[in-house]
């Protein structure tokens, strides 16, 4: 049997192949056609428009909110009696105006499916009979894919689907390259995703009949609400403190699903994610519908006994994978997703590229001949061109690695690594404030920031490795932190309150409002007070969630002090003579080391406690004011609370004080996935520029109230 040539597509930018898998029996041979078909989005022109969320809350009672799924539908709860509602509560308002009713061909007209698999070995050592019209000829497939063709081939209709090892020349650079670039449209506009996890186990359809039912008592909403479903069953699985009634057999099927090395890859998460509603999970012949799973999963996660039941390193990938990718930002999906594996390094970026928003997906070029490092450095100046912002440098640095590549820049972040970050991408530090960063890209090795320096080094403990949370006590115990009660901490408090706060990354109750398992700094003094001594008390006061948390987050820090008695602690390797800097556009201060040359590498992102909100730059917070974190559309926003009058501001009070620059405005603006994190918008009066930072934080403008910034070279 001769082997099967590609023909080129016509057009690679417009283009694509299916496949046609022939009906037949599981045994028989597998028999397929290849055909090219043209693959154009549906035009959104003539749809019809819901009214914004925005819009729909001004028409609800007070004691209602609107929420968006995570498949786009809104849903409304009833705060006073906590229930929730498909229907407005207003009987006559239009239901058109809140739900699309009809969205059938709203998806391309091409119907077929996209398979979502796992490569396995390289080894081509299956046939599969290519039937054209004039001969029969033979491609060679892995045995990963000839096992799932098996299991999804029908006995009697023929399946139209995606699949990318058929349907791309995998032999032909260019062509991948731009199918690549593609991938997004493709998983998107396909009717369904269908994941092939695997055959079945004697576990899997108890796994999957599970977290079917879990998943029909519950709705995950787009802003991180967790409520119940409409008409459910279970109307109180939803709550935190309510344990799943699971025996101990469920929770290892549940474990044994999750083990599954289709979780593990990097690709499947872009194609889950763009599926439709109908894309399911398919084990051997059971199968669960994505939207249900991840909503099962998602309650689990909550839940401070799944713990104890499933082994923290699946159960993080595995909740991760099912939230809502969409109003992430680019940096936190890379982060969060750049552990999982691939075959290619440059697919670190490829393969969740999709996932971007379109402003920043239109700067990346699919290109294999070039480098890693050049792959991710497009992928660092997009982001840092279009958001004028420098956020990726949270991501970056030597960290704990000896040496470094001469030719990787230390403020390229290198994706193919485990890049052990000291705090959370977004998680509530602004210490630039909502400034704009000035970069300037040199050449392929260099990137000139403007930045203010803060202090030096001057003490470095050693590496701290911790096993649990009690071990994170009687580190600060060990110490001697919690004897220093009457030291004076140079941005206010005692010593042993910065300690804490740096020990825990800021993660208290005092600082982040709502219900989130988080202990306040009071109950945290208590716990270390009592460890050693009540330890079932001291447990008690803290959530397992948080314990793990704070244990994950802390294990492998070193902390330090600096010339000026700050502490810090840092996911990296300090040295005496490293630098601390706030660099406009950073929401969070970097340990720079010093060159011989004047330039400077980069360590890694520092938490130290007195300069995350911005008191650096703009000085204290000052009596009456204090910091809050809010939930604000599933993302913790910065509050600003008077404490004496009462009231909350979004506005900096410090910027208050301070007026405005000639010619600028504030405007009125919605939000987009592709803003920054930290943002605002301004305009210009006489030349129509709009930007998304505050002109006060301008580096001129800070200059001349006397802030002393410096434009340094990072290498």
């Amino acid at each position: 049997m001769f082997r099967y040539k590609y023909a080129p597509l016509k057009s690679p930018s417009r283009d694509i192949r299916l496949v046609t898998i022939l009906p037949g029996e599981f045994d028989d041979p597998i028999r397929i056609e290849i055909t090219h078909a043209q693959l154009e989005s549906h035009s959104q022109d003539n749809e019809p428009k819901r009214l914004s969320l925005k819009e729909i809350q001004k028409t609800l009672p007070e004691d209602w909110t609107a929420h968006e799924n995570l498949e786009g539908r809104v849903i409304f709860w009833n705060h006073c009696e906590g229930y929730p509602s498909w229907s407005h509560p207003d009987p006559g308002f239009p239901r058109d105006k809140c739900d699309l009713i009809n969205q059938e061909d709203r998806k391309s007209k091409l119907k077929y499916e996209a398979l979502s698999y796992v490569w396995g070995s390289s080894e081509r050592c299956r046939t599969a009979i290519v039937v054209e019209s004039r001969e029969i000829t033979g491609l060679r497939i892995t045995r990963n894919l000839e096992e799932a063709i098996r299991h999804l081939r029908r006995k009697n209709d023929c399946r139209i689907m995606w699949i990318d090892d058929i349907c791309i020349n995998q032999n032909n650079v260019n062509e991948r390259s731009e199918q690549v670039q593609r991938m997004g449209l493709i998983f998107s506009l396909a009717c369904r995703v269908v994941a092939w996890l695997g055959p079945s186990s004697s576990s899997t359809g108890l796994a999957f009949s599970k977290l079917d039912y879990l998943g029909r008592q519950v709705e995950v909403t787009r802003d991180k609400w967790l409520v119940s479903r409409p008409g459910c069953n279970e109307p109180d699985w939803y709550r935190l403190g309510e344990p799943r009634p699971y025996e101990i057999v469920v929770w290892d099927a549940i474990s044994e699903l999750s083990s599954r090395s289709w979780f593990t890859r990097l690709w499947i998460v872009q194609e889950i994610q763009l599926g439709s509603a109908d894309s399911i999970l398919k084990c051997g012949h059971d199968e669960i519908l994505w939207l249900l799973f991840r909503r099962a999963i998602i309650c689990i996660y909550g839940k401070d006994e799944s713990l104890h039941k499933i082994p923290w390193q699946r159960l993080e990938p595995l909740h991760k994978l099912c939230k809502n990718t969409g109003g992430k930002s680019f940096e936190s999906t890379l982060y969060d997703h750049h552990s999982r594996s691939c075959r290619d390094s440059k697919d670190k970026i490829y393969g969740l590229m999709n996932l971007a928003p379109p402003e920043i997906a239109t700067h990346i070029q699919v290109d294999y001949k070039i480098s890693v490092v050049e792959v991710f450095k497009q992928a660092f100046l997009a982001c840092a061109g279009q958001q004028k912002r420098l956020t990726q440098l949270h991501c970056c640095g030597r960290r704990h690695l000896r040496s470094i590549s001469p030719e990787w820049p230390t403020w390229v972040p290198n994706w193919s690594l485990s890049i052990f970050i000291t705090d959370f991408i977004n998680s509530g530090s602004c210490a630039s404030g909502i400034s704009a960063s000035r970069a300037i890209h040199m050449d392929g090795s260099r990137l000139k920031v403007t930045a203010l320096y803060f202090s030096t080094v001057s003490w470095v403990g050693s590496q701290i490795i911790v096993d649990s949370f009690s071990d994170v006590v009687q580190t600060y115990k060990r110490i001697g932190l919690n004897q220093a009660q009457e030291s004076q901490y140079p941005a206010g408090g005692t010593y042993q309150n910065a300690c804490l706060q740096v020990l825990t990354l800021g993660q208290n109750r005092d600082r982040y409002r709502g219900d989130r398992g988080y202990p306040t700094l009071a109950e945290l003094f208590e716990v270390v007070a009592t460890a050693g001594t009540d330890e079932a008390a001291a447990n008690g006061k803290t959530l397992n969630y948080y314990k793990n948390w704070i244990t994950t987050r802390f294990n492998g820090q070193n902390l330090f002090s600096t010339q000026n008695g700050y502490v810090g602690t840092i996911n990296g390797v300090p040295q005496q003579g490293d630098e601390v800097f706030i660099i406009l556009g950073c929401d969070v201060p970097m340990l720079l080391r010093p060159s011989s040359t004047g330039e400077y590498e980069v360590i890694g992102d520092c938490y130290m406690h007195g300069i995350m909100d911005g008191e650096a730059i703009l000085g204290p917070i000052l009596h009456p004011w204090k910091v809050v974190l809010v939930l604000e559309d599933g993302d913790d926003r910065i509050h600003y609370v008077n404490v004496e009058a009462g009231y909350e501001s979004t506005g900096d009070p410090r910027l208050e004080q301070i007026p405005m620059l000639p010619g600028w405005e504030p405007i009125e603006w919605e939000r987009t996935r592709a803003d920054p994190y930290y943002c605002t918008k301004f305009r210009n009066r006489e030349t129509g520029e709009v930007i998304n930072s505050d002109p006060r934080l301008f580096p001129e403008a800070l200059e001349a109230r006397g802030v002393p910034l410096r434009t340094i070279t990072l290498i």
